[in-house]
């Protein structure tokens, strides 16, 4: 008889335990879920034309969202937080949070830069040689300068050669693969991979006679140079080409975010 009251006893405590254990954890989690709201980001860069999808996490069911936009010629936002870039420039897109268990809101603010998008886009260098394992980041070179738009890329054969969103190549195997970054206009930009399983060695150097190095050591009259123009580098071309955009048909403010490298 004593033995059964015991094992009631101790079932009963388990079963209290278990309960006071889920009741714990449910209002923990439902703690967590109702934690401080928060944007999902506080600044965004959005190529003119474009719509970027703004969200506030960590709503109770006692709060509502207003979205509001500080210069409405810059971006429009509707009640939803999506955000529409009308016109170059920056402004600052507020979601005020309201909670009807409390009299204080929540004031929350992303900054929203609009710029123009990309006309064209050129790797640094066209070829580029690797060993498997070996890893790089693409450096390329767009056109306006002010542009927010960010390139798109993808690989000829991932096997060989792969790249992620931001640009890095990672070689997997030996071969040739074609790394292509491209624009929302269509215009693209290509950079030739060789990946090779391992570094090839240098040469031995060759030891020279004594009469050779003699013969080096010798001083010669300096034979007359012509004189040459330095030639433009590719980023002078850029800029040159980049101000004939903004000078002509393409014209826009210098208000955006800076070219992406």
């Amino acid at each position: 008889m004593k033995q059964r009251c015991f094992s009631k006893g101790i079932i009963t405590l388990v079963f209290l335990l278990s309960v006071s254990l889920f009741t714990l954890f449910a209002n923990a989690s439902t703690a967590y879920a109702a934690g401080t709201p928060k944007l999902n980001v506080k600044s965004k860069a959005i190529v003119k034309g474009k719509d970027y999808a703004l969200k506030v996490y960590n709503l109770s069911e006692t709060q509502t969202v207003t979205f509001t936009v500080e210069d409405e010629e810059v971006a429009s936002v509707d009640e939803h937080g999506v955000v529409t870039a009308l016109s170059i420039g920056t402004t600052i897109v507020t979601a005020v949070i309201e909670d009807s268990e409390s009299t204080e809101p929540v004031v929350l603010e992303c900054k929203v830069t609009v710029g123009p998008p990309a006309l064209f886009i050129l790797f640094s260098r066209l070829e580029k040689e690797m060993v498997v394992g070996q890893r790089s980041m693409m450096t390329w070179m767009i056109a306006p300068l002010n542009t927010v738009e960010l390139p798109k890329f993808s690989s000829s054969a991932p096997e060989v050669a792969s790249v992620s969103a931001g640009g890095i190549v990672t070689a997997k195997s030996a071969g040739t693969a074609y790394i292509f970054a491209q624009l929302d206009n269509g215009h693209f930009g290509a950079c030739r991979i060789t990946v090779s399983e391992e570094l090839e060695l240098i040469d031995e150097p060759v030891e020279a006679s004594v009469d050779e190095v003699a013969e080096v050591a010798e001083p010669t009259e300096p034979a007359d140079v012509e004189e040459k123009e330095t030639p433009s580098t590719f980023a002078d071309f850029l800029i040159n080409l980049n101000a004939n955009f903004t000078n002509g048909d393409n014209t826009s403010e210098n208000t955006g975010a800076d070219t992406a490298q």
